[in-house]
């Protein structure tokens, strides 16, 4: 029952709960109604529209041969697509870069593990590592012929060659900016080598890590292009290179795009982990 205000202003039914959902619905509204204020928002897409638009323009008025446009790209996507040739490409590229990813890290950390914990082999060992770094892995192709054939091991090692070298050398770096402080900690408790490495070192060295896989993945997807197309013509890159030597570009921008569009989900993926551990980096500096 409504109760009669003593001071005569009004009734009173009890406490009214606070309207809430209005407010939130409102808040959302605004928020949707606002997001082109938002250049975070838009600019990405308004530059991938007008990057399409001039695209589409110019592979009109060029020869097809030299440039095709995005409409003739797409539907060669589709054609490759439906045929089957695309995904079965695709399959054999991701099972190559997949198997020399795989090998890169684990041969990366033990190898960049062990230059970190020994000063004296680092020594020895780095200069060789720097200087394959440094060669292009075009020039080894012939004897990664001689030595693996032209098949499947022989494409693994091209990948594998370039992507373990940045994982080795940051590996290494963040095992030397180890924290002494927890080192001496861990000594102190008796740890032994190998709980000193699982416990305190390789989790300091994790944002160096995942810097060095950055940097290996757009090297490892180098070496996919290399090995498919200078080895065997075999999946995406020989996709590629087969319809360049017939002057399908359409075919092969497919191809390109799709080496970009693997760049991007790869790189893109390290990135947001490296982003994401940065601040044991800071910690670790401490």
């Amino acid at each position: 029952m409504a109760k009669a205000d003593p001071r005569g202003v009004g009734v009173s039914a009890g406490p009214v709960a606070p309207a809430t959902g209005g407010g939130a619905a409102a808040r959302a509204s605004a928020d949707a109604v606002s997001w082109w204020k938002r250049p975070e928002i838009y600019l990405p897409v308004l530059a991938v529209v007008v990057f399409l638009a001039a695209w589409e323009v110019f592979g009109r008025l060029s020869n097809p041969i030299l440039f095709a446009p995005p409409s003739a790209v797409a539907a060669a996507f589709f054609d490759l697509t439906a045929s089957g040739r695309l995904p079965r490409a695709l399959v054999v590229t991701l099972h190559a870069l997949a198997t020399g990813f795989v090998l890169s890290l684990v041969t990366g950390l033990l190898t960049g593990l062990a230059l970190g914990r020994n000063p004296t082999l680092a020594r020895v060992v780095e200069p060789y590592i720097d200087a394959i770094y440094a060669t292009p892995r075009v020039v080894i192709t012939p004897l990664v012929i001689l030595w693996f054939g032209v098949g499947f091991w022989g494409r693994v090692f091209i990948i594998w060659i370039g992507g373990v070298v940045p994982i080795i050398l940051n590996t290494a770096i963040g095992v030397r900016n180890a924290r002494p402080d927890l080192i001496e900690v861990a000594r102190s408790f008796q740890a032994s080598e190998r709980d000193l490495v699982r416990h305190v070192i390789l989790p300091g060295a994790v944002p160096y890590v995942l810097a060095g896989l950055r940097i290996s993945a757009g090297r490892l997807l180098l070496g996919v292009v290399i090995a498919e197309i200078f080895l065997d013509l075999t999946g995406v890159g020989g996709i590629i290179q087969t319809e360049s030597a017939y002057f399908r570009t359409a075919r092969m921008l497919v191809g390109v795009l799709v080496f970009a569009v693997l760049g991007i989900l790869f790189i893109g993926a390290f990135d947001i982990l490296e982003k994401r551990f940065s601040s044991w980096k800071a910690q670790g500096s401490t």
